[in-house]
């Protein structure tokens, strides 16, 4: 809860690390990114993430997000996340941070379809079900229906009821 002292050590720790160990170097860099998260100052993480880039590594697919959401730019984050997601389904922490992204760019289906895949990453398919069910109704009431993630919403429905059955069968 000390920042302020959280990041002092930081500093030090970051002045250790050796220019020539990249990989050391994206690590204190991704600790600075979570401190500067942790004490408001999102465009100071976004730097440190950014200083060394690494998109096709989870930690900083994850703190790009969350420094890009905490500047208002969700679109920014999404895309990162959309295509992590896509090699990384079993990821619930990206699926809903990538909720939060869709919803924080007034696209609701998506962002329920989201939740509702992080559920099934961490195997709460009745949570999944829920959220899918509640993004049909979401999609049968709407006006600008996107057609597109509503048959991806009916499709996943399906695949979540049939895996809640072979549960049912193993008990």
């Amino acid at each position: 809860r000390d920042t302020a002292g959280a990041h002092a050590f930081w500093r030090q720790l970051d002045a250790l690390v050796p220019t020539s160990d990249a990989a050391a170097r994206r690590q204190s860099a991704w600790l600075g990114a979570e401190l500067a998260l942790a004490a408001g100052q999102p465009q100071q993480a976004l730097d440190l993430v950014e200083r060394h880039p690494a998109p096709q590594l989870r930690p900083a697919v994850l703190l790009h997000a969350q420094a890009q959401l905490a500047l208002q730019r969700p679109a920014l984050a999404s895309e990162r996340l959309q295509t992590w997601v896509t090699t990384h389904p079993q990821d619930a922490q990206a699926w809903q941070w990538l909720a939060q992204a869709w919803q924080a760019q007034n696209q609701p289906l998506r962002a329920l379809r989201a939740q509702a895949e992080a559920q099934v990453a961490i195997r709460d398919f009745s949570a999944a079900q829920d959220r899918l069910k509640a993004a049909q109704d979401l999609a049968r009431r709407g006006g600008n229906q996107d057609h597109i993630e509503a048959s991806i919403i009916d499709t996943r429905l399906r695949a979540v009821t049939e895996l809640l059955r072979e549960e049912a069968r193993k008990q």
